[in-house]
């Protein structure tokens, strides 16, 4: 029985949780076991929740994940999955069947409330009961198989089950992942590790506000006249927005955007950083913030591949897009040019629910590994080969400026962040 409402991934509450465990318990610690630093990860909403909502933390039984749930009313089984369980913050990342006790002992969160069976992906979590065919419609005794998390599920659905290939999330959040067969370097703090459905791990770096959260701001606050040009013209929304910005030029004019309007996972790992606008002229309009959003999250995600290779020493030949934003040209486009790599989108756009698909195919026994159903499940589209002249200049902004701009505004914006915020 619920007896609180869901905590959304992005709800940035806890933050102050966050800053103690990287303080009091160590950011490093932390992250070479549990493969994640201190965050918005689901053990600091349960500090959270054990500060500000006592009465919530201490009468729960278990603090489920979405999955978790959806499995328990289909099944009656209390159980999570490795790629699922392991965004907790708190599963034992070299051995991911079990929950990581010292770290959850160091932050005071009870482990009692974590369930306690995890399996791998593509497990059979039970069938649907009576009752659960009564208020679904779903027939009595279907399996009900345990997937991933939705990045790895997504990166599943675009074909990432071999090195050499960077998956990109165009969607609420813009993450990128690779695949690594074994447990990545904890050195340095460059990404965070999540689990593929195959058993392998997938390191990421995520931008919190990605090109859907993005595209939403400025779809609320700035676009009334594209809002009534497709109203007029009867054409879709957004292909009206990216058509606008397609029609200036690479770089913008100078207008950069650094898109940390969520906070920042790697290399700050600060939820107190903030998104900034600069080199804004009178020249600028609307269309041109367009493609700040657009250019800014392609120049991040290029930190972000660089911060993988650095930490895993992986080659990366290609990029596979999903996501919102793998549906425009322009955005595919701008991501291959600034990347210089070719980009390429899968006829299936909707990766993460194929991923899950994938993992179901396999768990009931249609294909007998995740590879095999990838090669008869996964077709790519289209190729967006960087065009050179645009390579050549978002080089130069991303290495001479993108690059180096933010850690020489860091320690203002952090500031006016905690100002602000303590008024």
């Amino acid at each position: 029985t619920p007896i609180g409402n869901a905590i959304l991934w992005n709800d940035m509450r806890c933050t102050e949780e966050a800053e103690w465990a990287n303080k009091n318990v160590g950011r490093k610690k932390i992250f070479e076991r549990t493969g994640y630093p201190p965050g918005l990860w689901t053990v600091y909403k349960a500090m959270w929740l054990k500060h500000h909502n006592s009465d919530i933390y201490r009468n729960m039984y278990k603090f489920l994940l979405v999955p978790d749930y959806l499995i328990y009313k289909l099944t009656g089984r209390l159980l999570t999955s490795q790629g699922a369980a392991v965004t907790t913050g708190c599963l034992d990342i070299s051995n991911p069947s079990r929950w990581e006790t010292d770290i959850l002992k160091s932050l005071d969160v009870s482990i009692d409330i974590w369930v306690k069976d995890i399996l791998p992906a593509g497990s059979i979590a039970g069938s649907i009961t009576r009752k659960a065919a009564v208020e679904t419609e779903l027939p009595e005794g279907l399996l009900v198989i345990t997937t991933a998390g939705d990045q790895p599920c997504g990166s599943l659905g675009a074909g990432l089950v071999k090195s050499g290939i960077l998956a990109i999330n165009g969607g609420t959040s813009s993450t990128s992942e690779i695949l690594s067969k074994k447990l990545p370097s904890r050195k340095e703090i460059n990404y965070f590790i999540e689990i593929s459905p195959t058993g392998d791990y997938f390191p990421e770096v995520s931008v919190h506000s990605g090109g859907s959260a993005l595209m939403r701001w400025f779809k609320n606050n700035f676009a009334s006249r594209e809002i009534e040009i497709a109203r007029k013209e009867k054409k879709a929304l957004w292909e009206v927005i990216y058509n606008e910005a397609s029609q200036i030029p690479a770089g913008n004019l100078g207008l950069m955007m650094v898109p940390y309007l969520g906070g920042a996972g790697a290399p700050y790992w600060d939820l107190n950083a903030r998104g900034v606008l600069f080199g804004i002229m009178l020249d600028h309009g609307r269309a041109h913030l367009v493609r700040a959003i657009m250019e800014g999250l392609s120049y991040e995600t290029r930190r972000a591949m660089e911060l993988i290779v650095k930490g895993t020493g992986a080659e990366i030949k290609e990029v596979r897009m999903y996501g919102g934003s793998s549906r425009s040209d322009i955005w595919n486009q701008i991501f291959a040019d600034v990347l210089g790599l070719s980009v390429y989108t899968t006829k299936t756009t909707e990766t993460t629910a194929l991923g899950a698909a994938i993992c179901a195919a396999v768990g009931s026994g249609v294909y007998d590994t995740m590879e095999q159903a990838v090669e008869e499940m996964v077709h790519i589209d289209r190729e967006y080969c960087p065009i050179d002249k645009n390579r050549k200049l978002y080089d130069k902004l991303y290495g001479q400026v993108y690059r180096q701009f933010y850690d020489k505004v860091y320690e203002l914006v952090r500031k006016s962040s905690r100002i602000s915020r303590s008024e």
